[in-house]
């Protein structure tokens, strides 16, 4: 049986859209449309974009220790539901209305939640109409967990597996505590960008079509050798070995150029960086001058300013397991490293996962981080894939391995 949308017992405002969006708070593209609906006249039209998945958010009143159930008409593709933590989300309608529930219970602290609906990055139109929220059985008063309790399994695994992965663990911060020495004065490094990125929910996981080969260094130039470098006063100065055929070479710090260094004979090549940050990772790459891509030689492996004042090697251990939000981009050209964009090219925050680490992640395949973002901030990568794929993989929270 359906619901009418001005059912008494309902307290969501304009659940069907009859006034507009009166009472919701909407972003990107959407509207009260007319010809779309489930039921009455108007129901809600909204279209995501590249970086808005045109969300309606609104704030309903409830009652503590209550068990609810949401209902929503949606009609579209890859369209979420929900409210106070629960939700639930269809592929696609067929073209027509499906009707979507979820429930969830109210603590003794609960007086509102916040109901949504939202579609997804680069989908096409959905359109949303008839939420009811009912409110069912009123649960006995209990004791909200600490936050860092861990709820028992439910049930036991639908099949067991033949090896244990490793545990994730948790990701190299680069804000370390603790050490001794002139770098452990140094300020934590800061992200290179002051943009805010905004907050992207997680997807459904789904394996892309296409697969991140292991990137071939192959045609290009060795990255130098013998590297090293100390922090003296308020500046780390970097030297290294000369490759043979190289015109120039680069160094970063955290992927931000510390300096470009052109090879003309002298005895020593070396790069000065003014301002050193604590643990920074430093990458050093050999150049040619032809202006292929291949003219970007292969990034080094990442050295570490450590607490010490050295520039020493730098290695997260193979086989190490993190948990991160994987999201995707398709922009052709170079990267900021100078090597074009391929499948199996990613993005990090070089603070957590310095240039040149190589990584797989489930249901991509391998990476080659090579590459940044504004939006890539902390425990985030950015993988490349071709066309729509990467509107189609959206935001997925995945286990990526160091290789």
């Amino acid at each position: 049986m359906v619901l009418p949308a001005n059912a008494g017992a309902n307290p969501v405002g304009d659940p069907g859209f009859e006034s507009g969006l009166s009472g919701w708070s909407c972003s990107g593209t959407t509207s009260a449309a007319t010809g779309t609906v489930h039921s009455g006249t108007y129901a809600l039209k909204a279209t995501p974009s590249a970086g808005d998945t045109a969300q309606c958010t609104q704030s309903v009143p409830v009652s503590p220790n209550t068990t609810y159930t949401l209902t929503a008409w949606v009609n579209g593709s890859y369209v979420y539901v929900g409210a106070s933590g629960a939700s639930i989300w269809t592929p696609s309608t067929g073209g027509t209305f499906q009707q979507l529930t979820t429930s969830f219970t109210t603590s003794s602290a609960t007086t509102s939640v916040t109901v949504f609906v939202h579609g997804w990055y680069g989908q096409p139109t959905y359109y949303a109409d008839d939420f009811v929220l009912t409110a069912g059985t009123t649960a006995p008063p209990t004791s909200t967990p600490p936050a860092t309790s861990t709820p028992p399994p439910t049930s036991a695994p639908a099949s067991p597996s033949p090896t244990k992965s490793p545990s994730p663990t948790k990701s190299p911060s680069p804000s370390p505590t603790g050490g001794t020495g002139p770098g452990a004065s140094l300020a934590a490094c800061p992200f290179w960008s002051t943009v805010t990125p905004p907050a992207r929910v997680v997807g459904p996981s789904h394996n892309s079509t296409s697969q991140g080969p292991l990137i071939s260094l192959s045609g290009r130039l060795p990255a130098p050798s013998t590297v090293t470098g100390a922090l003296s006063g308020s500046s780390v100065t970097i030297t290294f070995n000369r490759v043979t055929g190289a015109a120039a070479y680069r160094v970063w710090r955290n992927s931000q150029s510390v300096g470009w260094v052109d090879d003309w004979g002298q005895a020593t090549l070396s790069v000065t960086d003014t301002a050193p940050c604590r643990n920074a990772h430093y990458t050093v790459a050999a150049l040619r001058s032809d202006g292929s891509d291949a003219s970007t030689g292969a990034l080094s492996q990442p050295y570490v300013l450590a607490d010490s004042g050295a520039v020493q090697p730098y290695a997260i251990p193979a086989g190490t397991q993190f948990e991160y939000e994987i999201t995707s981009y398709n922009d052709l050209g170079q990267t900021a490293s100078g090597i074009n964009t391929a499948l199996g090219i990613c993005a990090v925050d070089t603070r957590y996962i310095p240039w040149g680490t190589r990584f797989r992640v489930d249901g991509y395949g391998y990476c080659y981080a090579a590459d940044i973002g504004t939006w890539i901030q902390g425990q985030i990568v950015d993988v490349w894939l071709p066309g729509a794929e990467a509107d189609r993989w959206g935001v997925q929270k995945r286990t990526i391995t160091i290789q």
